[in-house]
């Protein structure tokens, strides 16, 4: 069969009638797409003046090639022959059209055929991914209070797309002012520092920051968080507890030696790892040690360098002044006998 279809092509009658027959065929699939599946095209005037010519969409409904290229296909220059504004967003990668990816296929977001009366501009993310390019869903950003559908420019403000330009407020205090007044006092303005889109509040674990424990559970945030700043609070208690009149100055700023998160008291000598019965007249008296602060502890108030030059000859005068880097527990290392 398909011999004899071949050979017919080699007579003229035969090739006037597959020529024929080719010609009813695009015919009837250009008229099938046109008039057929894709349907209306939008008839929305989203501007005061025309681009191109044209008022909306549905006046070139029959000239698809406004849009289309061979076999079907949306082709983005065609598109921006009217869109100028699209182009030159693109060309010098500004605006909405310059920062997000995959803008040469318009039909990711401008999805058309969908019937006269589709705004195909308003909430235009029907294949982006808002989440993974802002790391913000837009689940519960898809109608304002009263319902109406959300665009782009709703939270981005004068054609800027940066988390800067974004204004969560004005929407928000509209609808519950007093809720925004103090939540605004208490937290600031960085909206997305807590808030994902998803949830009322972003999944924070405290913890993995700074870990919540004892009489920490019971501080207000603004406690620790003074003027709504978040980043960069300190981790350390001197950080946030300034030292106490009660210390005199003598205790320095080691908080964890003696205090821990279940409270100020009662305060306990936990880290003192030299040994308190150093020498040979028993248990020693802080002072003994700590003549001046509890910070200094001066060895050289016993052992004077002259017998330490003796018993050390190989160090050096520096090295002499630092005993406890030989002798941190108090012990002549590796015998077991106390350094006198």
């Amino acid at each position: 069969m398909l011999r004899k279809w071949i050979t017919s092509l080699a007579t003229p009658l035969g090739a006037g009638a597959s020529l024929l027959m080719m010609t009813a065929v695009t015919i009837g699939v250009y008229i099938l797409y046109a008039h057929a599946s894709v349907g209306p095209l939008s008839a929305a005037h989203t501007g005061e003046t025309s681009l191109g010519g044209y008022n909306s969409h549905a006046d070139f409904q029959q000239e698809c090639t406004h849009c289309h290229g061979p076999i079907h296909c949306i082709v983005d220059n065609r598109c921006q022959n009217c869109h100028v504004d699209v182009a030159e967003q693109r060309a010098e990668a500004l605006g909405l059209h310059g920062l997000l990816p995959v803008t040469s296929e318009c039909q990711s977001c401008h999805q058309e055929h969908q019937g006269r009366e589709t705004q195909i501009t308003v909430f235009a993310f029907n294949n982006v991914d808002h989440t993974l390019l802002a790391d913000f869903s837009l689940e519960r950003h898809r109608t304002d209070y009263d319902g109406q559908p959300l665009n782009c420019e709703s939270c981005h403000q004068l054609g800027q797309y940066g988390p800067e330009a974004m204004d969560c407020a004005t929407c928000h205090v509209d609808h519950a002012p007093d809720f925004m007044a103090q939540h605004q006092n208490q937290y600031g303005d960085d909206c997305v520092g807590c808030h994902d889109g998803h949830d009322r509040l972003a999944n924070f674990d405290h913890n993995e920051q700074f870990a919540l424990t004892g009489e920490h559970t019971a501080v207000a945030c603004e406690a620790c968080h003074t003027n709504q700043v978040y980043a960069g609070t300190p981790t350390t208690c001197a950080g946030c507890h300034t030292e106490p009149d009660l210390h005199a100055g003598q205790f320095g700023l080691a908080c964890e030696r003696c205090h821990s998160e279940a409270g100020w008291t009662p305060a306990q000598l936990t880290q003192h790892t030299f040994p308190l019965d150093h020498g040979d007249d028993g248990r020693l008296e802080c002072q003994a040690c700590h003549a001046d602060a509890y910070t200094q502890y001066p060895c050289q108030t016993c052992h004077e360098d002259a017998d330490m030059a003796v018993a050390h000859p190989d160090l050096t005068t520096e090295e002499l002044s630092d005993c406890l880097s030989c002798h941190p527990t108090g012990l002549i290392e590796g015998s077991g006998i106390r350094a006198n």
